[in-house]
């Protein structure tokens, strides 16, 4: 029995091209932006490791939005969408229960719109953008990135943003990337969603979990193994922080 594998994307299957190697031959893209330039690049080994992945069954669990995923080369479904608030069955199409149940969860919350209101309206747009990701017309979570590509800035406004944030809201801050994301919205609830229906199916279908950060350890949790691509964000809370390498 083949396995199936959980896996995010960008940083842990491939990554932008100031993120390669230097020098790196070989290189393969993997995703594009919305005017068609490329955007990521697998390494050869990174590439290898995809083929054997899909001797099993890739799922797909990433931040990226339904729009944007279809602008990556890998099989498209069944995934998990936007940090969990969109998952597609076998055939690509939406889980409307899944929708639902989201739906109605966030009707019992602070709205989403007002909280990216609250946190975005006073921040400069010459040092900031940010958006309001969206799926089938539910708000899910909130993106801020900085225009100069500046970590240590975005460090900073999450100090200054904190006081903002409601009760129960999560932060999460990778590289240029600052999100804040509602109670009810995560990827280990909708991977435990997704598990569950593998599960009742076929009860020892081994499933392994891939990420590079920390928002992964969630779903990778629920998994049977685990795997983390070293010089990445998790691989440094693992190893590093714990002193396993001196």
């Amino acid at each position: 029995m083949n396995p199936v594998i959980l896996t995010d994307l960008d940083d842990t299957l491939f990554q932008t091209l100031p993120k390669c190697p230097p020098g790196q031959q070989g290189l393969r893209q993997m995703s594009s932006l919305l005017d068609g330039s490329p955007s990521g690049f697998a390494t050869p080994m990174q590439q290898h490791f995809l083929r054997w992945l899909e001797t099993g069954t890739v799922i797909p669990v990433t931040a990226r939005g339904r729009d944007v995923l279809a602008r990556v080369t890998i099989g498209q479904a069944p995934a998990i969408c936007s940090n969990g608030g969109c998952i597609l069955d076998g055939d690509g199409a939406l889980d409307r229960v899944w929708h639902d149940r989201l739906e109605a969860e966030s009707r019992r919350a602070a709205p989403v719109g007002e909280v990216y209101r609250a946190l975005t309206d006073s921040l400069c747009t010459e040092r900031f953008r940010h958006w309001a990701v969206e799926e089938n017309g539910l708000t899910l979570y909130i993106v801020v990135k900085s225009n100069a590509h500046d970590a240590d800035e975005l460090a900073v406004l999450e100090q200054e943003l904190a006081p903002q944030v409601p009760a129960g809201w999560r932060c999460h801050r990778n590289g240029n990337n600052l999100a804040y994301l509602p109670p009810w919205l995560s990827k280990r609830h909708a991977a435990r969603y997704m598990i569950d229906h593998i599960r009742a199916a076929r009860p020892d279908q081994p499933i392994i979990g891939i990420g590079d950060s920390v928002s992964d350890v969630g779903f990778m949790d629920l998994c049977d193994f685990a795997a983390v691509p070293t010089r990445t964000q998790l691989w440094s809370h693992i190893a590093l922080g714990n002193g396993w390498i001196d």
